[in-house]
Order: structure tokens, then C-alpha cells, then sequence
């Protein structure tokens, strides 16, 4: 098993080093400025806004699962992490678009729109689950 693990590290370091050295001769200086601006934003972003904000759900799951089973605030953890991972990726096409692409054809959907249709069939499948759950453990509970 420790072999196994070395080789997979070693291997994780090559292929690391493979992309910086490609990165290193493939971009400008000011683009990699820029990567190493935005990938600092993205560290930011995830421990200044969304990890308090999980955190804060997730303690208000926490006092509301002494009424509810363990299993609807994992699936409405989950819901949300999901629907705030996929958000974070679209953020960056509607700031794109908001500034307007240099070619009209790189973004060509309506990225708000379907974020929002995202959000509310997240939504749906966490109301969905939760119920089929709650109505099972109560089922559950009036036979035993």
C-alpha cells in the first residue's frame, strides 16, 4: 500500500511539473499574472464567502435536525453544495459576457438564466428527496 501511495505521488509531482514547465513557456508574464490573480480570488472567494456560508447552514441544519432524520440535511448539504460549486463555475461566464466577448460566438448562452433553472432544480430534488425521507422514517417509526 505505501508503494502504491509513492507511485501515485510521484506521479501527481511529475505531471504538476509538466504543467508548470507548459505554463511557463506557453503564456505571457502578464497571464500568468493573471492566472496567479484569479487563483488567489478563487481562495478568497471559498474561505471568505463560501465557507462561512456553509457553515452557517449547516449549524441551522444542525439545530433543525433534532426534528428531522440526519439523512434530509445531508441531501440539503449536499443540494447546496452543488448548487454553490456550480455557481462559482458560472460566475466567471456572466462577468464575461456582462463586459461583452470579443468574439460574439465564445459565449452564446444565456448563463443567468440557466443558473437559475439550475437553482430551482436543485431545490426540487432536495424538497423531493427530503420528503420521500421523512415520509419513510416515519413510516419506519410508527411500526417499530
Amino acid at each position: 500500500m505505501m508503494r502504491t501511495r509513492v507511485a501515485i505521488g510521484a506521479l501527481g509531482a511529475a505531471l504538476i511539473s509538466v504543467g508548470g514547465v507548459f505554463l511557463v513557456l506557453d503564456l505571457q508574464p502578464v497571464q500568468i499574472a493573471g492566472l496567479v490573480l484569479w487563483l488567489a480570488a478563487v481562495v478568497v472567494l471559498h474561505d471568505a464567502v463560501l465557507v462561512p456560508v456553509v457553515t452557517v447552514v449547516d449549524l441551522l441544519l444542525r439545530r433543525a435536525s433534532r426534528r428531522l432524520p440526519t439523512a434530509v440535511v445531508a441531501v440539503v448539504e449536499a443540494g447546496f453544495a452543488v448548487g454553490a460549486l456550480l455557481t462559482a463555475m458560472v460566475v466567471p461566464e456572466l462577468i464575461a459576457q456582462a463586459r461583452g466577448p470579443r468574439n460574439a460566438t465564445v459565449l452564446p448562452g444565456d448563463y443567468g438564466l440557466r443558473l437559475a433553472v439550475l437553482w430551482i432544480a436543485i431545490v426540487l430534488v432536495v424538497v423531493i428527496a427530503s420528503g420521500v425521507i421523512v415520509r419513510r422514517a416515519r413510516r419506519s417509526g410508527r411500526r417499530s
